[in-house]
């Protein structure tokens, strides 16, 4: 019964500061400040991402802007969203606040609370889209990736993978924002996570049949390992509770996922040879020291949910620090990973003239 009164009394102040519904929208944002610094971090070491992503339409024929330009563009255009972006969420987070406490007065303020939202998003969304046309490019042929040039597949493979990363906000965005036209259709959010997996998983098939390459079929082992875990979420919904059988099996499937991940991201994707203690058979672009951190830190995140179940097993939440913590971490983790691709790109391209 204290357990229970614990429960409803103990807010997580992060709920109060960016409602379920609006944090697609800051993390967006946040990821835009994220490109910024991952541009300045690898300007420090003279990593020239401008030479092994394509930021431009492949059919602008203006030249390339350099690693420097976009820099400055990067950080001009965080600026620029921080003086637009941060008072529109103000003004729509207090919305969301007020009008959660008096909803069930006011039919139209339920149109006007599930459209906030959605408004705050389309507003971002423009703005980025306006900004980088290659996004917009990309977007529209997504599932049809182009293996060639290297480049123009580097800048498919940072949106797609991204987008994976922003599987659960996305997930609480659309649930929130479908309420403007019908009520909540059961497991929609289970084939929202999975839309950016079978996206993940078709480019994958796409380029093994394109080029053969079988490295194309252990990825899409990684994405597809995804499916199971979603499938005994779908189980334990449909029978009301998870049993101690399916308890058991969505554990060992979470764990495979997460290992079988880390090994990818480290080996295949920034390749790392943890074993070697030169890392890696050709150059490193950044101190050995970075390269541990970095592994570390995905090594955390990774297995977020492990520490998240060993410390719940003494407290009365499913976080560490604060509500929702793992969405924010995972924006994070993948601008880590953004790091390292790109050098590990940079690298093969010295290396491949």
């Amino acid at each position: 019964m204290e357990k229970e009164e614990l429960k409803t009394v103990s807010i997580p102040w992060n709920s109060i500061l960016i409602p379920a519904p609006l944090r697609l929208n800051i993390l967006l944002f946040l990821a835009v400040w994220l490109w910024n610094w991952i541009l300045n971090f690898l300007a420090k070491y003279q990593i020239d991402a401008a030479s092994v992503v394509r930021i431009k339409d492949p059919l602008d024929m203006h030249p390339t802007p350099s690693h420097a330009k976009l820099q400055m563009q990067s950080r001009k255009f965080a600026v620029k969203t921080t003086k637009i972006i941060v008072p529109t969420h103000i003004i729509a987070t207090l919305i969301v606040l007020w009008g959660n406490q008096n909803i069930e007065k006011n039919s139209l303020l339920q149109w006007v609370l599930y459209l906030v939202p959605f408004s705050e998003f389309v507003l971002l969304a423009s703005l980025i889209l306006r900004e980088s046309e290659i996004i917009l490019y990309c977007i529209k042929r997504l599932i049809l990736i182009e293996s060639t040039p290297r480049p123009l597949r580097n800048t498919y493979i940072l949106l797609s993978d991204s987008l994976t990363s922003f599987a659960k906000p996305l997930i609480d965005f659309t649930l929130y924002t479908s309420l403007v036209i019908a009520i909540p259709m059961d497991h929609f959010d289970l084939f929202v996570a999975s839309l950016p997996v079978l996206i993940r998983i078709f480019q994958c098939l796409k380029e093994y049949r394109a080029v053969g390459d079988k490295s194309m079929l252990g990825n899409t082992v990684k994405y597809c390992s995804n499916l199971p875990i979603l499938a005994c979420v779908w189980y334990s919904r449909v029978h009301g509770g998870s049993s101690e059988w399916n308890q058991t099996l969505t554990m060992w499937l979470r764990l495979f996922h997460s290992s079988y991940s880390l090994f990818w991201d480290v080996k295949m994707d920034w390749f790392i040879d943890i074993s070697s203690r030169r890392l890696r058979s050709t150059k490193l672009a950044l101190p050995t020291t970075i390269y541990y951190v970095g592994i570390l830190i995905d090594f955390i995140i990774r297995y977020w949910w492990v520490w998240v179940q060993w410390y719940g097993a003494s407290s009365y939440f499913n976080f560490i620090f604060f509500d929702s913590e793992l969405q924010y971490l995972e924006v994070f983790r993948r601008a880590i990973w953004v790091v390292f691709k790109l050098e590990s790109e940079y690298v093969l391209k010295l290396f491949s003239k």
